[in-house]
């Protein structure tokens, strides 16, 4: 490193080496003979320059105060304190979404419909109606096997099979919103008949939600209902039970 040079040939100044017109507390002033030792305290210097310009930035953006050149070197960075911040804000707003975000509901699978029920109490008082337009009174045709039948349902073959096997004495009425249509041909001697219920009350007394198809009410002769099988397909499924209505 070079050094102050006066008109003295190279010598420190008489006074110590200031400058005039220059604040003392700067002291000393030494200048190099190369300038070219000056650029790595430039660039450093420059580095501060854009470090303390880049502080005070986001300090107004956080609305803090701004610091003056000497305070920014003793305080800390904002670096840490912004970058928790940052991610204290995601994870705030991550949980907002998931509580938000519509969960999409899992239903559990539909158990399968149960082939045989015990349906305890008494048959309801009704009057149906039969192909005719005649009033059937319910309790006066039992005991009885009501195959309750939804609309176009072919179940001819199902009313004849079973007016065949029950007790005799017992009746088997195809019931439906309409009077459903009976076999063609009926053998003499068996009591099957097609009456409508058209508010559908028998289908809402014994079929449980969601039941499809032929539902089978079985009614001994004192209106006590002794059994009623869902969905019916054949007589072997309730076959077991006729005897009961004798």
């Amino acid at each position: 490193m070079g050094s102050l040079r006066g008109d003295n040939g190279g010598g420190r100044a008489p006074d110590g080496g200031g400058l005039p017109d220059l604040p003392p507390e700067w002291g000393t002033i030494i200048i190099p003979d190369d300038a070219g030792e000056l650029s790595r305290e430039a660039a450093a210097i420059r580095r501060e320059l854009r470090r303390f310009t880049r502080r005070n930035r986001w300090r107004a953006r956080l609305h803090l105060p701004l610091l003056t050149e000497a305070a920014s070197r003793d305080t800390p960075t904002l670096g840490l304190p912004v970058l928790i911040m940052a991610v204290a804000l995601v994870a705030t707003l991550t949980s907002l979404f998931a509580l938000a975000w519509p969960s999409r509901t899992v239903r559990p699978l539909a158990s399968p419909v149960q082939h045989a029920s015990v349906a305890p109490g008494k048959v309801p008082d009704l009057t149906l109606v039969d192909v005719g337009g005649g009033p059937v009174h319910l309790r006066n045709v039992l005991p009885a096997v009501l195959l309750l039948l939804q609309d176009g349902c072919a179940c001819a073959d199902l009313e004849l099979a079973t007016a065949m096997q029950v007790p005799a004495g017992v009746t088997v009425l195809a019931v439906g919103r309409t009077a459903p249509i009976l076999p063609t041909a009926v053998p003499a001697g068996l009591h099957l008949r097609a009456v409508a219920d058209p508010r559908g009350a028998l289908r809402s007394a014994y079929g449980a939600p969601g039941v499809t198809g032929v539902i089978a009410v079985l009614v001994r002769g004192t209106g006590d209902v002794v059994r009623t099988v869902h969905p019916v397909g054949k007589v072997d499924d309730f076959r077991d039970s006729l005897s009961q209505l004798a």
